[in-house]
């Protein structure tokens, strides 16, 4: 009886060292796993961060001479569209670090993830809403990821902190977007912290009435003809807050090929 009770108690022993040794080789891999995940993903990051820099290396220098300037972006515009076919214009806000290629998709999904020159990234690319099609439309949004990294530098919309100080922008006011024909400057009115549901992201103004209506909710200027608003994330996922800048239309460089008029104020 006594040499059965030692079998028995050998047998579990060894079915309990199996069980443990199952249970280091499972955990021993799930270490391995972690950690070739995070080595992707600090891979995935500098890949990512290697394209914006590139982004931002390639845009061009504005000039003082209009007509030198607008060839210079004419053939910026045919080199950006070389690269991708859904791009949409510049982007700038003067003495900022935005200054970036604007793309605009299908939806509104494919560039949280996509960069400018189409690699898959978590940085993703600034985006105009794919809604907003065409001329002398009244609200133009862009989004963007908010972005920085450990040595203090911001990428995409990770500055648009800096427009909660009232000085910092009395200082930075203007938002430049350029398109193939035309610089649109607008004139900053309104920073804040709201979430999805803000009337910012309102593009239905086919009531009459609800183009003013919308411009009362944002506390826009009543006879402001054009809003463009700038998106961005608050936090990580699954937080709805966003940090919306909006701007109302000011002027207008419009250039043909051989010389520059200034366009102001905006007319439909």
């Amino acid at each position: 009886m006594v040499g059965k009770k030692r079998g028995i108690s050998e047998k579990r022993g060894s079915r309990g060292q199996r069980w443990r040794t199952r249970v280091l080789v499972c955990l021993a891999l799930l270490s391995t796993l972690c950690a070739v995940l995070l080595a992707v993903r600090v891979i995935s990051h500098q890949v990512g961060l290697a394209g914006l820099r590139r982004e931002i290396a390639g845009l061009p220098e504005l000039s003082d001479n209009p007509e030198l300037e607008w060839t210079t972006l004419k053939l910026h515009n045919e080199r950006m569209r070389g690269i991708n076919s859904d791009y949409a214009g510049l982007l700038r806000l003067e003495d900022t670090a935005v200054s970036y290629p604007l793309v605009r998709g299908s939806d509104n999904v494919k560039y949280l993830t996509t960069s400018f020159e189409g690699a898959e990234t978590p940085f993703g690319a600034l985006f105009m809403d794919y809604r907003c099609v065409g001329k002398n439309l009244p609200h133009i949004i862009v989004y963007g990821h908010h972005y920085g990294d450990s040595s203090g530098n911001r990428y995409l919309f990770g500055s648009l902190d800096a427009f909660f100080d009232e000085q910092y922008t009395a200082e930075h006011r203007v938002i430049t977007y350029i398109d193939n024909d035309c610089l649109y400057e607008y004139v900053i009115f309104s920073v804040r912290v709201s979430d999805v549901n803000d009337p910012a992201y309102n593009l239905n103004f086919s009531e009459p009435g609800s183009y003013e209506a919308f411009l009362e909710s944002i506390g826009a200027p009543p006879d402001a003809t054009q809003i463009f608003t700038l998106s961005t994330c608050v936090g990580s996922g699954g937080d709805d807050r966003r940090i919306i800048i909006q701007g109302t239309l000011s002027s207008v460089l419009q250039m043909d090929e051989e010389q520059a008029r200034i366009a102001t104020p905006y007319e439909n």
